[in-house]
Order: structure tokens, then sequence, then C-alpha cells
């Protein structure tokens, strides 16, 4: 998704606080004027549920209509960015491509603290994270999905590999069984390949290779190691799971022109039958029965893969908030909102229809089997339930982090870039380009920890470290200060 530069981001939110403010007076009128909600978000494939929600809500007693205008991802942050610029915030939004920790976007008027009532909070009490949901003691969002989950699963055409000699129900788990099993599929005939991927996509790619490295042995998440705090890219997990990769498609086992697709072309060339395998996270069922609701019955599914056989151990931070409210709000849209929020999307029924739409695992994954969802999408999330471990958060840790991270920029090239160059082959030394990387993120935290002190932040080096962390388990609350 497009993400603001953090620097840029808050100097232009700070050029137009005085232009907000003369428009103020004007929107907040409008605002209350209306009797209907504005509704921002961009999950398309939850389309259809959030209209029967909205409908629903609509007909309730105190219930408002909801004008809801479904984004895509990558154009979402753009597009909060001018409506912010013009003081037209809608009323809930999510906060896709805005990659500002959400102090700075509270301090800069973006969100606003809800007012769930006491039976909703007390649905998803155990949830909220100090410095993730609460902030000042006050809720601001919530989670709607489950951390256990990763973006790396194995989908795969059954019937094509049943074509290709193979056991559809025997799914490969390693990297040797999937270069196989690919081999066989692009050589079962009628102009089939073995593989196509999103290689387009620079930052699912880092995703994927973020989980990829995991899987592979990497003690970290995004480049960090749990224990030591140290960033190492270079590390064999990482080299292990590009130079596989590179691999592939250096035997043309990869579809061509795979390297530059995104996920809806690579996806929907899958599910019209031109690839055999298709690497992709748990909502591709929910895009699957949305737009090739044919392809469903040759659906299969197998596991993030290993080097070589092994238990799955993934690592995910707490799963940040969803669905935040606009300070701009007038005090009946923001009553709706609140009302909307608590008495809908924090149910049972809630958590039991999301699952039926397969997008990621649901925050109450109890609701999983109650649901209508394809069983290769209940099997994927019950490996994930076992597979995915509760990974340690700097923020959670110390909310001064996120002082640091305001001063912090992206480094260029990224791991992404890194892996898109060496699937071209422009990068030939993978190991040395991933140690610069390691070395220039490694600066950027420093500068950006000295700045935020510099400023007044209780915030160190120290604080990206968790010598008590152990593999293959949940790094729960008591073990920030334990």
């Amino acid at each position: 998704m497009v993400e603001l530069n953090r620097r840029r981001f808050l100097q232009v939110s700070g050029s137009l606080a005085g232009l907000a403010a003369l428009g103020a007076c004007g929107s907040s009128g409008d605002s209350a004027a209306r009797n209907y909600l504005t509704w921002w978000d961009h999950q398309g494939n939850q389309k259809s549920l959030h209209n029967k929600i909205f409908t629903a809500f609509a007909r309730s007693s105190g219930g408002m209509k909801v004008q809801y205008t479904p984004r895509n991802a990558e154009k979402m942050g753009q597009a909060l960015q001018l409506a912010k610029q013009s003081n037209q915030l809608p009323d809930v939004h999510t906060n896709a491509g805005l990659a500002i920790p959400v102090p700075e976007l509270i301090k800069a008027g973006w969100v606003a603290p809800l007012d769930l009532d006491d039976a909703a909070t007390a649905r998803i009490r155990s949830s909220l994270l100090d410095g993730v949901h609460v902030f000042d003691g006050k809720v601001y969002s919530f989670p709607q999905f489950n951390f256990r989950t990763y973006s790396a699963a194995t989908w795969f055409n059954r019937k094509l590999v049943a074509k290709a000699g193979l056991d559809p129900d025997q799914p490969p788990t390693t990297y040797d069984e999937f270069r196989a099993a690919v081999r066989k599929v692009g050589r079962s005939g009628g102009g089939v390949y073995g593989w196509v991927w999103n290689g387009g996509m620079t930052e699912r790619m880092e995703d994927q290779v973020n989980m990829l490295a995991q899987a592979a042995g990497f003690e970290g998440g995004g480049g960090t190691l749990y224990r030591t705090g140290e960033i190492a890219y270079h590390a064999d997990p990482y080299v292990t799971a590009i130079e596989f990769l590179v691999a592939m498609s250096r035997d043309r086992m990869l579809m061509p022109g795979a390297t530059t697709l995104n996920d809806e072309i690579a996806r929907s060339r899958w599910a019209a039958g031109s690839a055999g395998y298709f690497i992709d996270g748990p909502w591709c069922p929910g895009v699957i029965r949305q737009s090739f609701p044919t392809f469903a019955d040759s659906l299969g599914v197998g596991p993030i893969l290993l080097p070589q056989k092994g238990t799955i151990r993934c690592y995910a931070p707490p799963q940040g908030g969803t669905f935040w409210l606009s300070p701009t709000a007038a005090p009946k849209q923001r009553k709706a909102a609140n009302t909307l929020l608590g008495d809908y999307f924090t149910t049972k029924e809630y958590f039991v229809d999301l699952a039926g739409w397969m997008p990621q695992p649901p925050l109450d994954l109890s609701a999983v089997d109650k649901s209508t969802a394809y069983p290769s999408w209940k099997k994927l999330v019950g490996w994930m339930a076992k597979q995915v471990f509760l990974a340690p958060s700097p923020v959670v840790g110390n909310i001064e982090v996120t002082k640091a991270e305001a001063e912090s920029n992206d480094v260029k090239p990224g791991l992404g870039d890194i892996v898109q160059g060496a699937l071209s082959g422009d990068v030939t030394n993978v190991r040395r380009a991933l140690k610069d990387l390691s070395d220039k993120a490694s600066a950027a935290r420093e500068n950006a920890v000295r700045t935020a002190r510099a400023r007044g932040a209780k915030v160190s080096l120290d604080d990206y470290a968790f010598p008590n962390w152990r593999p293959g388990t949940d790094f729960t609350s008591d073990r920030y200060h334990g």
C-alpha cells in the first residue's frame, strides 16, 4: 500500500492546522445537520457483510443510515490526506496508508477516543493493549482480526495438481517438495505453469519473505532479533528464503512476468487455471468466493513452506485497531458510531459472519467452526492457530518508542526492493545487500532514538530487546517487565 513519509506527513498535517481551524465551523455545522454516518474502509472483500450490518443498523431503534465508501488499500492513505486537508474526514475510517504512530495521529487530530458501552467493552477487553489500542486510559480502537496469521500459505488448484499425478491431500511442505510439485504441474501440458506470484508488490513480497524467514528459523520479526534487538536481515534464514525464490525464478518454474504482477492479476490468472500454485494469505478464499466462485471446488491449501521438514514457528505482533473515529464527527454522528461499533462489531455473531467471508482469522477464533467458510480456509486457520505466536512489541513495552518511530524514515532499498532486484538479476550478492540493509536500518533506528531523546522522549535501544523471549511461546503482557 502507499504510505506517507512520516516526517513529510507531520509537516503537511502541521501546515494544514490553520486551514482546518478556519474551516472547522462550516464543516462541523454540515456534519451536525446531516442525518447519516460516513464510513470509509479498504476491506473490499467484506463489502457485502458491511452493507448487511449498515442496513440493519439504519433500521434499528436509535440507528442511522451509513454512507459507505469502500476504497482501494493502495489509495486509502492519499484519500484520507485529501479529506483531512479539506476538513472532510469520514466519521469512521480505517488507517491504511497512514504509517504514523497512533499518538502522533491523535496529536494531529486524525482520531478520537471511543465511548463504547460497558457490554461492548467487556467483550473486547482482553484484546486491548496500552500503546496499541488504549492511550492515556482511553480506548481509541480495537482489533477485528487475530494476530495468529501469516501471508505466505501455499494455495493450489486441486484439479491441476491431481492431473499432474500429485496427491491434493498431501500438499508440499518443504522447498524441495514445492520445487518438485511445481515442476510436475508445469510439465503436465495444456500451457499450464507451475507457479504464479504477486512479485510486483514490493510490500507484500517483503511481508511474505519476513514470514518465510521466520519459518526458516529467524528468531525475530521484520529483520529484528527479539532477544537482542539486533537488526539482522543478513542472517541465514533470510538468505535461504530469498535464494529459494530466486532459484525457482531462474529455473523458469515461475510464470513469465509474475515478478511484475500485483495480487489481483496473479490470483485471477491462477483461478483461471493458468498455474497450479499461488502463495498468498488467508484472505485468498474470500476473494475467490466473490470474484471466482466456480473455482471454489478446486481450492487446496498447504502451510507456509520450510527449508526442510520440521516444526513451523512464526511470530506476529499484537493486532492494531481496525476502525477509528474522527474528531470532526458531530455529537450525534459520534454517538451513532459508538453504538454501531459496539453493538455490531464486537459480538460473537459478527465474528461468525466475518469468518464466513474468509479474510484474516477473526479476533474470536471460536467463531471459525460455526461459520460458512470453505474447509480449506478453516484448515489453514487451524494450522495458524498452532503455528503463529504472539511477538513482543517495543511499543507495548514502552509507549515512548512511538516518539522514536515518528522520527524515523524508511530505509531504501528495503527488503522488498532487494528481493525484486535478486529476482531480476540486478542484485547478485544477496547476503551483502541484506547486510547493507541491516547496517542502514540500525543507523536509522539509532538516529531516531537519539533525536527523540533530545526532544525529551524516555526511550533507548534497549527497548527493542527482550532477553526473556523464548521461541514457540506467546509474549504476553506480564512478560514485558518480568
